[in-house]
Order: C-alpha cells, then sequence, then structure tokens
C-alpha cells in the first residue's frame, strides 16, 4: 500500500477552483478541487494541492470538469450562468474519434468462434478450461490478425481534400479479422468477420454542457462521418476486404457476404450500409488539444500545463491534437510516462 495514495469510494470531481487570487500573480493559480457525493450530489470536500493538480478525466470527463469550473469559451460559459475564470476556447473542441464497422462473410466450417457464441454449454467448458489451465480459445482475444493499409496515392478523394494521415508510411484504414460472427451474428451460420477502422479521421466533433450542473451529462456531438474522407475510406476498405477474401487463398473457405453488406454493391448503396452501421471504437481524443507555447490556440503546452492557468496540468487523451494511426493505449501510456519525468524534473522529485 502506497502512504500517498488515497481512493475515494462514490466520489466525483466536479469543479476546480482559483485557490489564490492577487495581482502579483500573473496568471489564475488552481490548484483546489471539489469532490462530490455522488449518491447525495452535494459537495462533500475540497481539497488544495501544495504543488500541482493532474487533471486525468479522459476525453470527455476532463473538458466536462474544466468547462464547469469556469475554463473554456467565456461566453458559451457566461450564457450558462458560469463564471469563466480562464477564456480557453478550444476547450471541449476538436473531438477526433475514429469510426469502425465491420462485415461477416459465410465460411465452409464448424469450427469457429460461433460455437462459443451461440452456445452456452460449450462457453461454460471452455471458459472453464482458461480459469483452470489458461489454456484454450479464450487465451486469445477475438482478433488476432490486422493490417493496416493506405489510399490509393491518386485516389480520387485527394483531389477535393489533403491527405489528414501523418504521412506516406502512415496508415488510413485498419482491417482486423475475426475467426467468427463479430458483433450480432447476421444469421444463423458459421462466419469470418473483417472490421474496418477509419485510423486517419477527418472529421471532427465537439462536447459541450447542457448545464451548469456538474452532474448534469455533457452533451457529445462526435460528428462521426461528416468529412467526405472519412467515408470513402470505409468505402474502399469494404472493397479491399472483398478483395482480399476473393482471392484464391480462400475458394474453399469463404462461401460469401453475410447480411447487409451482400447487396451493397454500388457507392451509394455502401454509403447506406456504412451510415447505417459505423460505430466508434472508443479512441476519441483532443478534446484539450496540445499545442505551442506561444500559439494562441489549444488547451495544454508541451509540458502538458494548462494554458493561462497556474497549477494545473493535463495528462489523458485529451491532449492528442489528432488521433494517432492506430489504437490510442499505447500513447496514453506514453503520455503518462512523459508526464512524470516533466512533473518530477519541475519539482525536483526522485
Amino acid at each position: 500500500m502506497r502512504p500517498n495514495l488515497h481512493v475515494l469510494l462514490h466520489t466525483r470531481v466536479t469543479r476546480l477552483f482559483e485557490t489564490l487570487s492577487s495581482p502579483k500573480l500573473s496568471k489564475p493559480l488552481i490548484r483546489t478541487v471539489e469532490f462530490a457525493n455522488e449518491n447525495t450530489r452535494e459537495p462533500s470536500i475540497n481539497l488544495t494541492a501544495s504543488r500541482e493538480v493532474i487533471l486525468s478525466a479522459g476525453t470527455v470527463g476532463t473538458p466536462h470538469i474544466l468547462l464547469n469550473s469556469g475554463i473554456g469559451n467565456a461566453g458559451d460559459l457566461t450564457a450558462l450562468g458560469i463564471h469563466p475564470i480562464v477564456n480557453l476556447p478550444d476547450v471541449g473542441k476538436n473531438l477526433s474519434d475514429q469510426v469502425a464497422l465491420s462485415s461477416s462473410w459465410f465460411v465452409n466450417s464448424n469450427d469457429t468462434l460461433d460455437n462459443i457464441t451461440t452456445n452456452t454449454t460449450v462457453r461454460a467448458e471452455l471458459l472453464k478450461e482458461w480459469k483452470q489451465h489458461k489454456s484454450g480459445p479464450f487465451v486469445a482475444g477475438q482478433s488476432t490478425h490486422v493490417g493496416w493499409l493506405r489510399l490509393p496515392p491518386n485516389s480520387s478523394i485527394f483531389d477535393v481534400t489533403d491527405d489528414p494521415s501523418s504521412g506516406e508510411n502512415s496508415p488510413h484504414y485498419e482491417l482486423f479479422f475475426v475467426d467468427g460472427a463479430f458483433g450480432v451474428a447476421p444469421s444463423a451460420g458459421h462466419f469470418m468477420s473483417v472490421g474496418m477502422t477509419v485510423v486517419s479521421p477527418a472529421s471532427r466533433g465537439t462536447i459541450y454542457l447542457n448545464s451548469s450542473d456538474p452532474f448534469d451529462p455533457p452533451r457529445i456531438d462526435p460528428r462521426y462521418l461528416t468529412s467526405e474522407f472519412d467515408i470513402f475510406v470505409l468505402r474502399e476498405a469494404i472493397q479491399s476486404a472483398r478483395r482480399f477474401l476473393a482471392a484464391p487463398a480462400w475458394n474453399d473457405y469463404v462461401i460469401g457476404p453475410a447480411g447487409e453488406i451482400a447487396n451493397a454493391t454500388t457507392d451509394e448503396l455502401l454509403d447506406k450500409f456504412i451510415r447505417q452501421n459505423a460505430g466508434s471504437p472508443a479512441h476519441p481524443v483532443g478534446t484539450a488539444a496540445m499545442s505551442a507555447k506561444n500559439a494562441t490556440f489549444g488547451v495544454v503546452d508541451p509540458d502538458l500545463q494548462a494554458k493561462g492557468i497556474m497549477g494545473l496540468r493535463i495528462v489523458d487523451a485529451s491532449v492528442m491534437p489528432f488521433v494517432t494511426a492506430g489504437h490510442t493505449q499505447a500513447p496514453v501510456y506514453i503520455i503518462a510516462e512523459r508526464a512524470a519525468d516533466l512533473i518530477k524534473e519541475k519539482w525536483n522529485l526522485q
């Protein structure tokens, strides 16, 4: 047990407060945190940090706390009756998330993961095997093969929009493969699935406050597929999956597409399929985006310190200016490790 770690149960951080107001300070000093009881929804305690506050509430939670604290667009906050402490218009803006969908294909096999999802007896036996021996299908996740691909450089979409990826070796989309139906099976049978994800999306959303009540959930407007680039990439990803599964190696195994995708034979029908079935793989970032120290936009500087504020550092996926062209778990670890080094350096900690 660590003596400097205290975990508060049934407690929510609702707001940050200005700790000290003085004309001698060039910026507001914000090191006081309000905690509230989740059951009574009443503020229970305020704690003041001796050095700094580290806010790590995530891409949705971090801007929600900042906005409720009066840190955000001053006009929007005033309209909700919240006194603005720091005018940071980009708080909650620039929400960047990948968008994904999956497709299932009938296969000539009766040995797929569908046996686990459709047969409770088999599932119980295999789960028992994993618990006792750490062996069997439950050792691995659903997808064990992943591909990262780019659009052809002469794709027509680049005639009307810039490439949002980070470079010529960075992927536009991901294909992942599952030995069975991914999600809800389109019908009875045995399947393999191909999932598609736009990993360099161009669409951007926003997180707003619904009210001045910190317990009122924020309004999340992801604006998925509002960029024609994202639709184009998913359309190409579907065609890429079709070309892959049409290869001779699959002749005796893949029978054909199952469900709605089987009838999506034109661009118009593909777009309809995409809009009706796409969703989030839970990789949102960007709502407290990092920018250069002297930049007039953004929320944190390269040291992860909130702009225009003393005593507040943000350490989570919200600081990424754009989503990484892959999954976000490892990048968040990297940000956290870098933050630990920055904090130790600033306060001369070992």
